[in-house]
């Protein structure tokens, strides 16, 4: 059944092979906009010649009355192009081009996160070996050894001592890769996520790590339930979501002995591992979320 009221048409940006989540979105928005299109984000052409254009197939993406991306870390330097040009256009979205280039990068995100004082785990970063001794001596282990551009648990180290470290300081540098550590949090082997839409906190869920392993990612081996967040957690999400301008964010925090603090945020986020364990229709809430947005 279709929604009363004002039909409009929405584009759906994602990878071409189409992830469940993207797919869960589309079902629901089918029910509430008057056409839903899915265009694979490789293929969008962007062009200039005296105007700016943003095409598939030849037509304008600027037609839609609301573009949802759906981007992920491996194309996030070509899809902050495409909406930076879906930016000039002031086409309706759930963040600007910015927000991609700082989601999709651990440091970045961080860094703009405690410039709003949101609570984060003390982390340091340098792209120098050299450094980096310095860097060891200024955190005390175990630590989290983190590249700024992993995502669903990839890329993460626990460091127990010295000479891990140091093994893994010298593979980064022969790698051309950045140093970043993060002081390890004590927990349970325990995350929660909390999931913005909008100006609310549709869901949230808490991770627990399989047996052995400290990560906590559904990716990873490891299980989520249903949990509710503390006032203190949902406003460090809201304000997570507004310090990146962001719409549609996932927040992910450990509640440590001084209070929440937020590890990562996820500017493109599962949905089936939280909707399955709360239950809640998130892609409901998102294809809502953007439906209301083409009213304002």
């Amino acid at each position: 059944m279709r929604f009363e009221g004002k039909m409009v048409n929405i584009c759906i940006l994602a990878p071409k092979a189409m992830a469940r989540s993207t797919e869960m979105i589309i079902k629901e928005a089918k029910k509430m906009f008057l056409n839903v299109d899915f265009v694979p984000i490789k293929e969008v052409v962007l062009g200039v010649d005296g105007k700016f254009e943003v095409n598939y197939k030849g037509k304008s993406l600027i037609r839609y009355d609301y573009v949802l991306p759906r981007i992920d870390s491996k194309r996030a330097s070509f899809g902050y192009h495409v909406i930076k040009a879906l930016d000039m256009f002031k086409v309706r979205k759930p963040y600007s081009a910015e927000a991609i280039l700082v989601a999709h990068n651990k440091w970045a995100s961080l860094f703009e996160l405690s410039k709003f004082n949101i609570p984060v785990p003390k982390t340091l970063y340098t792209s120098a070996k050299k450094s980096a001794g310095s860097v060891i001596d200024d955190l005390s282990f175990p630590l989290v050894m983190k590249l700024v551009s992993s995502y669903g648990g990839k890329g993460v180290l626990f460091l127990e001592g010295e000479t891990a470290a140091k093994s893994v300081v010298k593979t980064l540098d022969v790698l051309k890769q950045d140093l970043m550590l993060e002081e390890f949090v004590p927990n349970p082997g325990e995350d929660i996520r909390g999931f913005v839409v909008g100006d609310e906190v549709v869901a949230s869920m808490k991770r627990i790590a399989k047996k052995g392993e400290k990560r906590a990612n559904v990716t990873s081996g490891g299980t989520a339930k249903d949990c509710l967040l503390t006032d203190e957690e949902t406003e460090i999400c809201l304000k997570s979501a507004s310090s990146l301008q962001s719409k549609i964010l996932a927040i992910d925090m450990i509640r440590s002995n001084d209070g929440p603090k937020v590890i990562e945020v996820n500017i493109n986020p599962g949905l089936v591992g939280i909707t399955s364990a709360t239950g809640v229709n998130i892609a409901n809430k998102i294809a809502r979320f953007c439906h209301n947005e083409t009213k304002r």
